[in-house]
């Protein structure tokens, strides 16, 4: 009840116009905001109201000082893994809390898909695309011990951890479709329209592969199903 909260890396606005309408109504105001001055133009045209804005901000670059301490609290859903300087991105997100704010957030850990990355990088038919591969590859997804990692790291930067655990999450697409509209949409690769069906297919195999041999999973891309190791955090600046 009359919180301010603000979710980080909040995409074209959706989810987060999504969760102020069907979850915290009550709350004074819901911000979102994101590195991308495009997606943050498309929120507040499409998602903007009296009490849900939307602003451009880099969470793990320098914090604006009306941004310090302005929040009650923040929500961060498969935005955290997109950042390469993660104590930067929780510090920022510390220093943006007020005194017992609290932060949920999710955190993709590990996906075959990262794997596929790899392997296609290294294939002389998608090399000429298939480049900067580590930059879109999650700062956990060769972590042998990811909880440990976050909960050195939070209680570093000042956090109590209320709540880590990790958690397998199965999207099932229905069918291949669907499932190469949801996967493609995420690829950030600029592979060339008449080599895209090509690519998915090539990139499907891959993930086939490594969710049933490297991580033992019954059900993968040739059942529609996407499968995404995650973190699930809590943590409160007290």
């Amino acid at each position: 009840m009359d919180s301010t909260i603000l979710d980080i890396g909040c995409g074209d606005g959706s989810l987060t116009s999504k969760i102020f309408k069907e979850l915290i109504p009550n709350c004074k105001t819901m911000t979102g905001c994101d590195i991308s001055e495009d997606m943050i133009r498309f929120a507040n045209e499409h998602y903007a109201s009296e009490r849900v804005n939307f602003t451009t901000l880099n969470i793990e670059g320098e914090l604006p000082d009306h941004l310090r301490e302005r929040f009650h609290h923040a929500t961060s859903f498969f935005a955290f893994n997109w950042c390469p300087r993660q104590e930067t991105a929780f510090q920022n997100t510390y220093d943006i809390l007020r005194d017992h704010g609290s932060c949920f957030a999710i955190v993709t850990e590990k996906v075959s898909l990262y794997d596929a990355y790899r392997t296609l990088a290294e294939a002389e038919k998608w090399k000429p695309w298939v480049i900067d591969v580590e930059r879109y590859i999650s700062p956990y997804h060769d972590s042998h011990n990811s909880l440990k990692e976050m909960e050195q790291l939070l209680g570093k930067i000042g956090f109590t951890t209320t709540k880590l655990e990790h958690k397998i999450i199965f999207h099932d697409y229905e069918n291949q479709e669907n499932l190469k509209g949801g996967i493609m949409a995420v690829v950030p690769f600029k592979i060339p329209d008449e080599l895209y069906d090509d690519f998915f297919i090539d990139l499907s195999q891959e993930m086939q592969m490594f969710d049933t041999k490297k991580y033992n999973l019954k059900k993968s891309t040739n059942d529609s199903v996407l499968n995404v190791q995650i973190l699930v955090l809590y943590f409160e600046k007290k």
